[in-house]
């Protein structure tokens, strides 16, 4: 996924990310959306709002396999 793929699908909506680890071998899934407050162009990652645990989280795009 590109990083507009995933602003696109994920700006003003709540939806569930998966993503692998950058240091381990695991999955992860969050449900999160795009604060409004945080304006981002073009990155290698992105910054999400964590709902259930209500914080910023990063993650490098290359890194999602899917959104839902």
């Amino acid at each position: 996924m590109t990083f507009s793929e995933v602003h696109r699908a994920l700006w003003r909506q709540e939806r569930i990310v998966t993503y692998k680890s950058l240091t381990s071998s695991k999955t992860h899934k969050v449900r999160c959306t795009i604060n409004v407050t945080f304006m981002q162009s073009t990155s290698d990652k992105i910054l999400l709002w964590d709902l259930d645990n209500k914080k910023t989280i990063d993650i490098e795009v290359n890194t999602i396999t899917n959104i839902k």
